[in-house]
């Protein structure tokens, strides 16, 4: 019986990519109907005991499905003749089963302690969440416009425009990028295939941004070639910067996935200028401003929800300290800021775990001793609660909690918060001020109680789950759509 490498090597691998494009958009569609698995099934014939033959049904996930990309890319090309079938897809999947298992994290897992099995399954889930729960798109979307356009952050004027950078590259201004990949996204979710759509389907008025051309400038922007995959030091994770695939024998265009270019758009901006940056050799310098924006962006929203003497910057001393504390009825928050993002190779179903290391050393380990030294230096009566606030979006910030057992079972009150959540608190505090003491109360519960409980899960038990900072004024996405409506009509 052949294995899934050997089998997908006879089939032409435009036809498995577009196919499998399809599968991702028929995947999405039932999501959002409320079908958060993610998932589809297939029909597989098998015949049991020699003379039995049945149907079974064999499942793929959304997350899975570059993967299979990648390797018929790696392992074939355009010039193989066997077609997808309905019969055959079934197959497929069925084999891929059998060679994703085999290429698990086993051996790994096999050796590592309690803590290293927490810190595999917070990479692995990374990527699941990521697919379950699309919400996260529309608010780094919406914070990412905030940071670079929509607001005027203190150090913003210390990197370039960013709409010189978008002229350059694509001749337009953020604005129309962003309508154009709209167009593009809804095109996508239509068919894989979005160039081959008519163009008289977006391109309504006369010197209109929304034309083939520029529609085909962005989505080359965002692909890749055959080559690229097969040189790629990241294998599949290429495709969430680059979802879309130019194929080796016609130059066609075909998407990868729905789930990648949702992504990719969300983060598009932030990407955009530092990848310029990266460019011209100076990435650190991006990385520095950023880190710096962070800090404004912090400001602007306990200036923008609470009083001016809930509040304030800890001064730099000679030991170095937390960086901002927020005073409660309850108790003090000690706040640390980290705007280092995970790498992109820790976030999949084989986590690299080398980089997760990396990314807890430099973003809590290190803030650790700083929230450590602050706290104390306080000599009030207060209890204190001990914050890593990070930039990057995470929903599984419990079982990075769980793999440092070090830092967050052995002292009280440590808490990983990301963005959105310290958003969503300080939404509630404003709306809701016995709510949010609730909150701070239930998040001083001793550790026999609370465990490795994440802010994000505390913030559900008391229905605070939707992030209402960006809405009316803060709203770009909407801000986009209404700009494209008038552009359609």
């Amino acid at each position: 019986m052949k294995d899934f490498i050997s089998y997908i090597k006879g089939f032409e691998t435009k036809n498995i990519i577009e196919y499998f494009g399809e599968v991702s958009i028929h995947i999405f569609k039932k999501q959002l109907k409320d079908d958060e698995t993610c998932s589809m099934k297939f029909p597989l014939e098998i015949c049991e005991f020699g003379f039995i033959h049945k149907i079974v049904p064999v499942m793929l996930t959304a997350w899975e499905i570059p993967d299979i990309a990648y390797n018929s890319i790696k392992y074939a090309n355009d010039y193989r003749k066997e077609q997808i079938t309905e019969e055959k897809v079934g197959r497929i999947v069925n084999l891929y089963r059998g060679y994703e298992n085999n290429k698990s994290g086993s051996d790994y897992l096999k050796n590592a302690n309690l803590q290293g099995v927490f810190k595999y399954l917070m990479g692995m889930t990374y990527e699941q969440f990521r697919y379950q729960k699309l919400s996260w798109c529309e608010q780094n979307f919406n914070r990412n416009y905030h940071f670079f356009l929509g607001t005027s952050l203190r150090e913003k004027e210390e990197i370039i425009d960013i709409n010189k950078i978008v002229e350059e590259k694509f001749g337009m201004s953020v604005d129309e990028l962003l309508e154009v990949e709209m167009i593009i996204l809804w095109l996508c979710s239509q068919h894989s295939t979005p160039l081959k759509a008519p163009e008289e389907w977006y391109n309504k008025k006369e010197d209109s941004v929304l034309n083939q051309e520029n529609l085909k400038r962005i989505i080359d922007y965002y692909s890749v070639t055959y080559n690229d995959v097969r040189k790629s030091e990241i294998g599949k994770q290429i495709f969430y910067s680059r979802p879309f695939v130019k194929t080796q024998k016609d130059g066609e265009y075909i998407l990868v996935s729905i789930y990648p270019l949702i992504m990719a758009f969300a983060d598009g901006l932030y990407w955009i200028i530092r990848d310029y940056y990266l460019e011209k050799g100076k990435g650190q310098k991006f990385v520095n401003v950023f880190g710096k924006m962070f800090e404004n962006y912090f400001e602007e929203l306990v200036q923008l929800y609470l009083p001016d003497n809930m509040w304030a910057r800890i001064p730099e001393g000679k030991k170095k300290s937390a960086d901002y504390y927020i005073e409660t009825e309850e108790a003090i928050f000690l706040f640390e800021l980290k705007s280092g993002l995970l790498r992109i190779t820790a976030k999949q179903q084989i986590p690299d775990v080398q980089q997760i290391d990396t990314f807890y050393d430099r973003n809590i380990r290190k803030a650790y001793e700083q929230l450590k030294s602050s706290a104390e230096e306080y000599t009030g009566k207060k209890p204190i609660i001990k914050i890593f606030l990070i930039y990057e979006f995470s929903n599984n910030t419990h079982l990075m909690m769980a793999s440092m057992p070090e830092i967050f079972d052995e002292n009280e009150n440590f808490y990983i918060m990301t963005i959105q959540e310290l958003e969503m608190l300080l939404v509630t505090y404003k709306k809701n001020s016995n709510k949010f003491n609730e909150i701070v109360g239930a998040l001083l519960e001793g550790k026999e109680e609370r465990g490795t409980d994440s802010i994000l899960n505390t913030l559900g038990k008391y229905q605070v789950i939707d992030n209402s900072h960006f809405v009316e004024d803060r709203d770009y996405f909407e801000k986009i759509l209404k700009k494209l409506e008038i552009e359609l009509d």
